[in-house]
């Protein structure tokens, strides 16, 4: 009867419906005007706990080199003028924040540096910042946080964006 009644729960619980929403499902972030008005007013910056991503402005002059580098399933985002960059940096998985005197993300655990579009500038990681796949329906913004898309090789600088000011860890390097 014990047996019975514990392989019962299993089969509820494998039946019942999960949570939707949160990271590793797909977001409806916002209307993306609504977004770009939300990364100006937080500096250039916008965070999103519950994707465990930052959310930035993508420059509509950088589309064309985007196109060589990123995967389609990106480019909806881009195009609309956002990139959905995963918290994580890739070097040893540290939570990476922004930083707003330079304009760029720096690890704090080793120093490795992005710029916006999460393009490595610096440090020790082996590569930019991993990103989500975007789509835009109805002008809302949707990020896929299940599907992690691994970040540029080193060297890659769509947006040729540099430091603006002063770096919050370490010394930039490029």
């Amino acid at each position: 009867g014990l047996g019975l009644s514990g392989f019962g729960a299993a089969v509820l619980a494998f039946l019942w419906p999960r949570p939707v929403g949160g990271f590793g499902s797909a977001i409806r972030v916002g209307n993306v005007a609504d977004v770009e008005a939300n990364i100006a007013a937080n500096g250039g910056f916008l965070y999103l706990a519950e994707g465990r991503m930052w959310i930035t402005q993508y420059p509509a002059s950088a589309l064309d080199n985007a196109r060589s580098v990123y995967p389609s399933s990106m480019m909806q985002g881009l195009e609309a003028g956002v990139m959905a960059l995963y918290q994580k940096c890739p070097h040893l998985g540290c939570r990476v924040p922004e930083c707003t005197t330079s304009q760029w993300f720096e690890c704090p655990c080793h120093g490795s540096q992005y710029n916006q579009a999460g393009e490595k500038k610096g440090g020790p990681a082996p590569r930019g910042m991993d990103h989500f796949a975007m789509s835009v329906s109805g002008g809302a913004l949707v990020v896929d946080t299940g599907t992690i898309i691994q970040g540029p090789p080193i060297g890659t600088n769509t947006t040729g964006q540099e430091a603006e000011g002063p770096h919050c860890v370490g010394a930039g390097s490029h």
